[in-house]
């Protein structure tokens, strides 16, 4: 016990005076005074002190002397601390010293560290005391022992026989000792008692100790027997210990570990660590509101107590004093007691933190070791007190002096505790770098997918398809934000709202965040509009406002508001949108997979069968599978063009019914592609660049979704597809190499749904084919009566031909069709009109010019100049036949070619 006691002991220097700043200076000299008869026990005389700083850590001092018989001097640094001494601050005096004894090889150094090292520099200190000739570390055991043989301090077993907290008092009267003396059954401390080496303690010392360390308990001094009732009697400090949800959703909560949910590398790797570690450690769990940090913690303690361990969570939104730490912390000590796991010694002491870290190296572990697990949740409302928050970091040093598998973690949110006001920086980060930390991301595919199905059986059902994919692709991955959405669907179900009409109206948002209103309190509601009204809002600027910081921290907590950097803004745009205006204007955030392509054939079938069709009709005209159908149907659904009904496919009526049915598609289009997080994504990257390849377009999709999962080539397919939906609906040109705004002085044809293009496999350059099937196709399509279709072979390059040339498409019930019928008039194609339009294919025009002036070019010739105004890779195979047919269309067009003169 006497070695344990010394070691740990306190140095606390007091004094009386008139004000701070003399109650400083005065400590200041006595500190100085008991460092002159510290270095006097070794010989040392005329100390001279060259810097002395009193801080909120403690004292310190930098003192010379000379020794009184070498002559030999010594430079000393003082560190009087609250807390053990980390290993930069023996580092920095090691260097210093290194280089002063390079200037005076007889130079000696001396490190005195109150109370003592942490472990870490306790093995630095010894290193270098092997290493540094003249160099001497003291610490409180040293320090204790020193001045007991030097006849300046009385002798600890003089103390109270079961005590703790081991105190050297430096005063103006003297040094005394003082120790607490506990109750030999709660092991809590009864009162404080003082004795010096000879006489008894002077009262003033008493009552400074009273004043200063008595937190309460009564002083004594030694062999008094009078009262032990407190002074003050506070209140015992509430711990309360998390408790999980009973739910899959119930998003108030932190997940249960029946509830939870992924994070399976996380917390396998972190109980790895919690079991198999030698000596005690402390983790931080960091992330931003409701990405499951208490759930994390939750989980790690039923795994804890699954391997045979003792764990608790605690809710440190109770926490208001410093002793708030040792009340938890018994706790967790007393139930691995009743647990088996540990066997106290009889000096085992719970008044103090350090007293219960000494219980802990003082304890019997079993052989097993089986883990003990402490997490501290909420944690940034500890932030708030910085006494409180140094005690924490206090508990996060001390924890690794114990040489047995003891894990503390702290879990905070980081979208809170950067700006809190008198935020203890310092304290969080000495917590934070003796800890291993962790930070937690959005869920991914697979999580969300886990949930999915969980509330598929919760709604004892099949989720729709489109409600499954709002759900994933709204809940953007957080934890909190999907739960919540789900608790909304299964209410919305619960009270007759079909999955159809949920996901028609984008899961009645509106009655979500109507109920997010109904429960706050008039202050809040009103701040929380203030915000709205600002966001992104910086957080400086809220100072000016009638928006406190209960309310600001009352937010977060139920997640209305999120931090965005140094701003605040709502947790969804839609929920600012509806703060601000009443109405619900949803940010649409489905991946668009498919192009206008497919759901274009789609749609004409619909609208050919008088805008309502079976799946299976669709199927059988199509020839596809019901599955595409159903893609083809949900892209059109999302943009609003079809309803929604179990097995058929229905054009909205308004739609069916409008005079200019394509324009009035490709509104409603526009109008939903408006409203899409991709489009806002395409605006923001054309706003920097006036051309946007598509495919730095698809690289930033992943982090726009990250429940979705998909391969970089589909990542570009749906950038491509969605590029392609937005030059239908005018908002975008979409070119070879990317997509450019739409310029005022552009009025290229927009691309066409209920009469569109015709499909081809393969689309090369112009001319692939000699003209004579597409002009017999053309004669068949103007009077089919009296023109025959080409054969089989001619008709496929007829098609790809005339669709280049923009002259043919598909009729609503898809049928090729002339688009232009003034091309060709009574079986007779108009040449000048035909020119006209094959000339607006490239490098047509200048090829038709060249035969004009060299009538007689070769095919050659003509092809090789077309492979290079193209500039395509063509073999001279190629070349020739292209040549060919350039010629052919050009007397098809009018223009007068001859044949090569034998001399040439």
């Amino acid at each position: 016990m006497d070695q344990i006691s010394v070691d740990t002991a306190a140095v606390v220097v007091l004094a009386e005076g008139a004000s701070t700043s003399d109650v400083s200076n005065k400590r200041g000299h006595l500190f100085e005074a008991f460092v002159a008869k510290l270095l006097a026990t070794q010989g040392y005389g005329d100390p001279r002190p060259e810097n002395l700083n009193i801080t909120s850590e403690g004292i310190e001092l930098d003192v010379e002397a000379r020794h009184t018989v070498t002559n030999e001097r010594v430079v000393c640094e003082c560190k009087a601390y609250s807390s053990n001494i980390r290993v930069p601050l023996l580092a920095a005096f090691l260097g210093k010293f290194a280089l002063a004894r390079a200037d005076d090889d007889r130079m000696h150094g001396l490190f005195v560290g109150i109370p003592r090292l942490t472990q870490e520099a306790r093995e630095q200190a010894e290193s270098a005391q092997k290493k540094l000739p003249g160099f001497r570390y003291l610490g409180s055991f040293e320090i204790c022992r020193l001045l007991e043989a030097a006849g300046i301090l009385p002798s600890w077993s003089d103390g109270p026989a079961i005590r703790s907290d081991p105190t050297v008092v430096i005063t103006e009267h003297g040094i005394v000792a003082a120790a607490c003396e506990l109750d030999p059954e709660t092991r809590k401390a009864q009162r404080w008692v003082t004795w010096r080496k000879e006489g008894s303690v002077p009262s003033p010392v008493v009552r400074l100790i009273e004043r200063e360390l008595g937190k309460g308990l009564p002083v004594a001094t030694l062999g008094d027997r009078g009262t032990v009732v407190p002074v003050r009697v506070p209140s015992p400090p509430t711990v309360i210990e998390v408790q999980g949800s009973s739910s899959d959703f119930e998003y108030q909560l932190p997940a249960a570990p029946a509830f939870f949910v992924g994070r399976k590398s996380v917390s396998k790797a972190l109980l790895e660590k919690i079991a198999s570690r030698p000596t005690g450690g402390s983790i931080v769990i960091n992330a931003k509101s409701g990405w499951g940090k208490s759930s994390l913690a939750l989980q790690i303690q039923g795994a804890v107590q699954k391997a045979g361990g003792v764990a608790l969570v605690v809710d440190t939104r109770t926490a208001e004093r410093p002793d708030f730490v040792a009340a938890a912390m018994e706790r967790s000590v007393r139930r691995a007691v009743e647990a088996g796991i540990l066997n106290l010694s009889d000096d085992a002491a719970f008044s103090t933190l350090q007293g219960i870290v000494e219980t802990l190296k003082a304890a019997e572990w079993r052989e097993s070791n089986s883990p003990i697990f402490i997490g501290f949740d909420q944690f940034e409302n500890v932030f708030r007190n910085p006494e409180l928050t140094r005690e924490f970091r206090d508990l996060a040093l001390l924890v690794r002096e114990v040489n047995a598998p003891l894990t503390v973690s702290f879990s905070w949110k980081t979208d809170l505790v950067g700006w809190t006001e008198g935020y203890p920086y310092r304290f969080r980060d000495e917590i934070r770098d003796a800890s291993l930390v962790v930070m937690l991301e959005p869920f991914g595919p697979r999580e969300v997918e886990t949930l999915l199905r969980r509330l598929e059986r919760s709604l004892g059902k099949k989720l729709n398809r489109d409600l499954r994919q709002r759900l994933r692709e709204y809940s953007q991955g957080l934890p909190w934000l999907f739960k919540k959405l789900a608790g909304h669907v299964l209410t919305e179900v619960g009270r007759g709202l079909s999955q159809d009409d949920l996901a028609r109206q984008a899961l009645n948002v509106q009655g979500l965040f109507e109920n997010d209103l109904a429960r706050l309190s008039p202050a809040e509601e009103s701040a929380l509009r203030v915000i709205a009204q600002a966001a992104p809002v910086a957080i400086t600027e809220l100072e000016e406002t009638a928006v406190s910081h209960a309310l600001l921290e009352s937010l977060l907590h139920q997640r209305l508001i999120v931090q965005v950097g140094d701003r605040l803004d709502t947790y969804w745009d839609t929920f600012r949108d509806f703060l601000n205006t009443g109405r619900v204007a949803l940010e649409d955030s489905y991946v668009v997979r498919y192009a206008p392509l497919g759901a274009g054939r789609l749609l004409r079938v619909v609208v050919a069968a008088g805008g309502s069709v079976s799946v299976s009709d669709a199927t059988g005209q199509m020839e596809t599978t019901a599955t595409v159908i159903g893609n083809y149907a949900r892209e059109l659904r999302m943009f609003g063009v079809l309803t929604s009904e179990a097995n058929r496919v229905i054009l909205e009526p308004d739609l069916m019914n409008s005079e200019d049915r394509e324009e009035a598609v490709r509104s409603r289009v526009a109008q939903a592609l408006r409203r899409h997080k991709m489009y806002k994504l395409a605006m923001d990257m054309l706003s920097q660049e006036s051309n946007v390849p598509l495919g730095r377009f698809a690289q930033m999709l992943p982090a726009e979704f990250p429940t979705v999962e998909a391969k970089d080539d589909s990542w570009f397919t749906y950038a491509r597809s969605f590029c392609q939906w937005m030059e239908y609906a005018g908002l975008v040109h979409l070119r070879r190499d990317g997509i450019v705004r739409i310029t005022e002085e552009e009025n290229s044809p927009l691309p066409r749904l209920l009469s569109g293009t015709v499909p081809v496999r393969v689309r090369s350059a112009f001319p692939g084919s000699s003209p004579g099937p597409s002009i017999q196709l053309l004669r068949h399509l103007s009077d089919p009566s009296k023109s025959a279709r080409p054969s089989e072979n001619g008709f496929a390059g007829a098609v790809r031909d005339l669709t280049l040339l923009g002259v043919i498409e598909m009729d609503e019930g898809e049928r090729i069709v002339l688009s232009d019928t003034s091309l060709i008039a009574s079986g007779v194609v108009d040449s000048t009109r035909l020119r006209r339009v094959v000339e607006r294919q490239r490098g047509m025009r200048n090829s038709f010019a060249h035969l004009e002036d060299v009538p007689s070019a070769s095919p050659q010739s003509l092809g090789e100049a077309h492979r290079d105004h193209l500039g395509a890779d063509w073999a001279d195979s190629t070349c020739l036949s292209v040549g060919k047919f350039i010629r052919a269309w050009a007397r098809e067009c009018g223009i007068s070619t001859k044949l090569r003169s034998t001399s040439a």
